[in-house]
């Protein structure tokens, strides 16, 4: 989640050509619409899982998979389809986010290590904070560029995904 929310706008800049203001309005997409992605989220969770938090984690982490390898050829359509990509990539990363980091971490928790749990899952997540410039500056700065670092994040969403729907009743 981090990556993108820090490094949004400079990919737009360098890869896609936007000026600065342009990307930094874009990019804002991915937050003013991936925000849903935490609504939805819950409402499939309680309504069709009955309450089961890692069937829809891992689902939206999969799907999150999905839209980060067709992203490069999204942008590569125009704005409308660069918005389209970081939008349901927002969706997908911020379900996920809110999820393990709130009612699943309960959930694995209990009542008597919860905060624990939380207090793990938010760890890691900063721990992904600081990685994530150091990702970035040598995924974009090599032969790679910037449309493999988004195959690096179906990578890792892939390897998100896999234990979490190992939970999934």
């Amino acid at each position: 989640r981090y990556v993108f929310i820090f490094w949004l706008p400079l990919y737009m800049t360098d890869s896609l050509g936007y000026s600065e203001q342009e990307a930094g309005y874009t990019s804002s997409m991915y937050e003013l619409i991936g925000f849903t992605g935490v609504i939805a989220a819950g409402f499939i969770s309680d309504k069709l899982f009955g309450a089961r938090r890692f069937p829809v984690v891992s689902l939206m982490l999969y799907g999150l998979a999905v839209v980060c390898l067709l992203h490069p050829f999204l942008a590569a359509t125009g704005k409308i389809g660069n918005i389209l990509g970081i939008s349901l990539i927002g969706i997908m990363t911020f379900g996920p986010d809110a999820t393990m980091s709130g009612p699943a971490a309960q959930d694995i928790g209990s009542q008597r290590g919860a905060a624990m749990a939380t207090g793990i899952i938010n760890g890691m997540g900063s721990f992904g904070q600081v990685v994530s410039p150091w990702l970035v500056a040598l995924m974009t700065k090599t032969r790679f560029g910037w449309n493999g670092l988004f195959y690096v994040f179906v990578l890792f969403a892939l390897i998100s995904a896999t234990p979490m729907a190992t939970l999934w009743n």
